[in-house]
């Protein structure tokens, strides 16, 4: 668009030569009246926010005909009283004013790029549309200023910069993902990710592949009117992703550097060695044994201190290298680039590495045919993750006392072999607790990979005026694996029962897919009509394989095969069933005077997942809009630069995962079974049925309403939009209980109804002062979620919260039921501790049982409430206790820039969160793994209930949990709300006259600042910032990788 906009400045530039500027009415060199002894001569040049020379813009002293225009190079040249104002102007840019105090000979004026103009244009699905056109919730994200928060994920830039999308950093880990949600979630047993396309080829659901340095723009596709064109894929949003494209005109050649220094700036304040041994002391108090006479007293202040997290974390240095060259003829035109990334990460032996490459290419055959070719590839791998909750909780010293005799255990001995905790009498070494630099150290070759392959080629014919052909064919591959081999040193590592272990598995997905489609554009003086039909078939295929052994007759070895136990050996594998999906869709936009907009999509799409009778699913939208601001009645208020009202409906699908579910399958597993004489039970040769099978079951249905506002005042300097949806998700695929006389006792059926609604805004300022540009943007959005029907409670039952060592007491902690959020927190409610035995005698006497709870309660033990009222704690008396849905999520984003500095500040938070805090749970629990001690919090040793202490916030400290303490509890319910300072970037770029000699068009440097600050209450059990991919763990917090404090130098170089 820059490149029109030059090509338009010099056929302005030549007009003017021959006779009088027609642009705004200005005539060169024409005189007002003024005092000539104060008028001065003012000379300059307009360049944009690159320093490229803005040929044809308007430059006049303001309020006066006074004026010209800017020649090739952007320079002026003008006579202007001193105290005037001087008004620069330029299709597509915002206007700025400079005082004149005095003659002036190399004024620079900065246009910068009016980011909300109507006619910008934005990627929709098959095809584009001007902004002005929309009728839909669409929301563009710049990806020059995403760049300026140096990310090394797509998940990373998009944080905070849209209303109603859910970026949540699942992990610091250096190859940490990201949850990403549109607008809450419509799904129980399926995903809930967006569908991403790139350059008009859906990818999936999965852009890790994706380099950012490659993206051009990205539309976030939100309400059903602009994702039914996707159908079935598009239920929960679309991302549009472009990727930068070569351009005609010399080559240009594009590299940039960046070091990154990062820092663990989440350590969790545990106990040291000297309090660690007083918690031990006093659960000792409370009925646990002292196997490690160390942590008496007389050893008080004689205790080595071990800080875990210290030592597991390290300064790791990211290095991030991208280059690109681009360039091309009339006839073609390419973008070549490729990228490096390694980041060492905080935790001691942990990396990610990844190489990308990519290459768009287009060529013009005939004045009516063009081709194009897009290749990406991707070699990814990663060594080793962690928990930095559960390095926090390893005992704070390796000190014990055998026989009699104090051994003070360093990380590494004198003679060079690893430190390790004592020996327990059965064989253990403290019941499975590692020496954890030990274990890391020696598990070095561990290293997971993935490779990605999406290729796609076009095919565009220019049939007649407005009408055009295009097809797209594409491939889309992945490979994933793992080859870890682990030693065994019964002096490291805990347990007497483990042993040397191998173990490797390997990933493949493929996808073939072909789309095509017809594009039709007419228009006169008062209508404008849009037209397009398609057609799309894909195929995609799956397989798996892994297995494992262990007890290997020497080190490093790794052939299954050769294992001492044979019965260790397992092996699993399979292919998934192949799933096609053949579509047909249409879209048609009519335009009435640019003023009352019609958009209306249909698509319909067939699937092999479903049984022959509901195999294809039909999905429309449509959507109205009124652009009030081109009415007169709106015009003559001289208030608005846009408002534009929307409105919209649409259906999209979604298969859940429904896949193979409907189709009757068979199995040697469930075979009949029948009663040996002597009362055994063996099963007889044959196949039966696997499951039972709803062949009626169809697509989930997707039906959401938006209604909107568009507003911009001041020549688009302000605006704002505000946008309510309400998403109704019906006929989910969910478990149903059925009569056990079948056989069986659930069924995959069609009987789930979910809703989502809520509110979004979002503003924008731009403004520039002299040689000053200020920009501000902020969003908002509301959401609730809510569970309409489902029929039975539905559990999550996988402890998969962190892994749990009290039971089944975190089993079914999630529950989805009618009237309540999706994976809404489920657990007891606590009334407090009981202060005295009086107090818990007086509950067991009116307990049926003669216990009011469960195991041996005491003073200093949490009380729960009978919320049914039957005298005791039971299963019975849980409830939902909370849920991880955020009421307000919000980001900001501030940018600046004076001369050639420039500034750039990101924020994001939520509010109205609550965090399942099983972190919480566990650091104010000592019982350890396999029943040993594990450290616990400072705060939890110092505040817990004693008798001297029985106002103590914490219930008293014991190695077991006679009482379940540490059962599923709103006790263990946080308040998430936090507010993040994610990124500082203050930039400089060379002035031109400095680097041109060296042959280089632009060079900036920067110094950048990324996760500096986090505000919030849950602070002190880790990061409040808690995502995972799975829909009924919705802020669930068990221990994560750290998030690490980046400090980052970096250059960007244009040849």
């Amino acid at each position: 668009m820059r490149n029109v906009m030059k090509y338009l400045g010099i056929v302005s530039v030549s007009l003017a030569c021959a006779g009088p500027l027609f642009a705004m009415g200005v005539q060169p060199f024409a005189g007002v009246s003024v005092v000539q002894q104060n008028v001065v001569t003012v000379k300059g040049q307009v360049v944009d926010e690159k320093g490229e020379p803005v040929i044809g813009a308007n430059v006049i002293v303001e309020g006066t005909t006074n004026g010209m225009i800017t020649d090739l190079d952007g320079n002026f040249s003008l006579q202007c009283p001193v105290g005037s104002t001087l008004k620069a102007s330029y299709i597509g840019y915002l206007t700025r004013t400079v005082k004149v105090s005095g003659a002036m000979n190399a004024l620079k004026i900065v246009l910068k790029e009016d980011a909300e103009t109507l006619e910008e244009v934005v990627v929709v699905g098959y095809g584009t549309m001007k902004k002005s056109d929309l009728t839909g919730s669409i929301t563009s994200v710049n990806a020059e200023e995403m760049m300026k928060r140096n990310p090394v994920n797509l998940g990373q830039g998009l944080q905070g910069a849209a209303a109603g999308v859910s970026v949540i950093r699942s992990s610091g880990a250096p190859d940490g993902g990201f949850s990403i949600r549109i607008r809450g979630v419509a799904t129980v047993n399926g995903s809930s990710d967006p569908l991403y396309v790139v350059d008009g080829v859906q990818v999936g659901t999965s852009i890790d592949f994706l380099n950012p340095n490659d993206v051009e723009s990205i539309e976030i596709l939100k309400d059903a009117s602009a994702t039914a064109i996707y159908g079935t894929r598009g239920a929960n949003g679309v991302i549009m992703i472009t990727t930068k494209s070569g351009s005609k005109g010399k080559a240009k050649v594009d590299f940039s550097a960046n070091y990154s220094l990062q820092f663990n700036s989440n350590k969790i304040d545990v106990a040291d060695a000297d309090l660690f041994a007083k918690a031990v002391r006093e659960s000792c108090r409370n009925g646990s044994v002292m196997t490690n006479l160390a942590f008496g007293e007389e050893y008080i202040g004689k205790l080595n201190n071990i800080d875990w997290q210290d030592e597991m974390s390290r300064t790791a240095l990211q290095q991030n290298y991208n280059l690109s060259a681009s360039g091309g003829t009339e006839a073609t035109q390419a973008n070549l680039s490729v990228g490096y990334l390694n980041n060492e990460g905080v935790v001691i032996e942990s990396y990610f590495k990844r190489l990308t490459a990519r290459a768009n290419i287009t060529h013009k055959v005939k004045d009516f045919i063009h081709v194009g070719l897009n290749l990406n590839y991707t070699h990814a791998q990663h060594h080793f993750s962690g928990n930095m909750r559960s390095y926090a909780q390893a005992i704070p010293t390796m000190d014990y006392v055998e026989n009699g005799t104090f051994y003070s255990m360093p990380i590494v001995l004198p003679d060079g072999s690893w430190g390790h905790y004592k020996q327990e009498s059965d064989g253990d070494i403290n019941k499975g607790a590692d020496n954890l630099v030990a274990a890391a150290k020696t598990r070095t070759d561990q290293i997971s990979k993935w490779d990605r392959l999406v290729a796609s080629a076009f095919l565009q014919l220019d049939i007649a005026k407005g009408l055009t052909f295009k097809a797209i064919g594409s491939y889309n591959y992945s490979t994933s694996g793992y080859d870890g081999y682990t030693p065994y040193n019964p002096r490291t590592f805990g347990s007497k029962d483990r042993k040397d272990s191998y173990s490797i598995n390997q990933n493949q997905n493929s996808e073939i897919a072909l789309e095509s489609f017809v594009n039709y554009d007419w228009s006169n003086d008062h209508h404008r009509v849009s037209a397009m039909a398609g057609f799309s078939v894909s195929d995609t295929d799956g397989v798996w394989l892994n297995t494992s052994a262990s007890d290997f007759p020497a080190d490093n070895i790794r052939q299954i095969s050769l294992t001492n136990d044979p019965s260790s050996k397992t092996t699993n594998g399979g292919r998934d069933l192949k799933t096609r999906y053949q579509s047909y869709f249409g879209r048609l936009t009519y335009s009435l005077n640019d003023r009352y907009i019609l958009t209306a999509t249909v698509r319909r799409d067939g699937s092999s997942n479903f049984g022959s009778g509901n195999r294809y699913g039909t999905f429309p939208s449509a959507s109205l809009a009124w652009r009030l601001s081109e009415e007169n009645f709106i015009k003559n208020l001289n208030l608005f630069s846009n408002l534009k009202i929307r409105a919209g409906w649409g259906q999209t699908g979604n298969a859940g995962s429904a896949t193979s579910l409907s189709v009757p399958q068979l199995s040697s597993l469930n075979c009949m079974y029948y009663m040996m004489i002597g009362g055994s039970m063996t099963n007889g040769a044959g196949i039966a049925q696997q499951k039972e099978i709803d062949t009626n079951l169809k697509w989930e249905t997707n039906e959401q309403t938006n209604i909107g506002l568009d507003m911009a005042f001041m020549n688009n300097e302000l605006s704002f939009s505000v946008d309510y949806f309400i998403r109704n998700s019906k006929d989910l695929l969910i478990y149903r209980q059925i009569r056990p006389s079948t056989g069986f006792t659930t069924v995959y059926t069609n009987a789930g109804h979910i809703r989502n609604k809520g509110f979004e805004i979002s503003a924008a300022w731009n403004k520039s002062f002299g040689d000053w540009n200020v920009g501000v943007r902020v969003n908002g959005s509301t959401l609730k979620n809510e569970a309409v029907e489902v029929g039975d409670p539905i559990f999550y039952k996988n402890n998969s919260s962190g892994g749990t060592q009290d039971g089944d007491d975190w089993d079914n902690h999630s529950i989805t039921q009618n009237g309540y959020a999706v994976g809404s927190y489920y657990g007891w409610k606590v009334a407090g501790i009981f202060q005295n035995q009086q107090e818990i005698d007086a509950l067991n006497a009116q307990s049926p049982t003669g216990k009011y709870q469960d195991g041996d309660t005491a003073p200093g033990d949490f009380k729960y409430i009978d919320l049914n009222g039957d005298g005791q704690i039971t299963d019975e008396d849980r409830t939902v206790i909370g849920n991880g849905f955020p009421t307000l999520s919000y980001g900001l984003n501030l940018t600046a820039s004076y001369k050639n500095f420039d500034f750039s500040m990101n924020m994001y938070g939520v509010a109205g969160m609550d965090i399942y805090s099983y972190s919480a749970a566990r650091l104010t629990s000592m019982y350890g793994p396999d029943g040993g001690y594990q450290n616990v919090l400072a705060e939890y040793v110092k505040n817990a209930w004693t008798l001297e202490n029985p106002n103590g916030k914490y219930p008293r400290i014991t190695k077991g949990d006679h009482n379940k303490n540490h059962r599923a509890s709103d006790a263990f319910i946080k308040k998430g709300d936090y507010l993040k300072i994610s990124n500082i970037q203050v930039g400089y770029t060379f002035p031109k006259n400095l680097i041109k000699h060296a042959k280089m068009e632009n060079v900036r440097v920067f110094v950048s600042a990324d996760n500096i600050l986090t505000l919030s209450s849950y602070n002190k059990w880790g990061d409040p910032e808690v995502g995972s991919n799975r829909v009924l763990l919705t802020g669930f917090d068990g221990g994560r990788y750290p998030f690490p404090l980046s400090i980052s130098f970096g250059a960007s170089v244009q040849f």
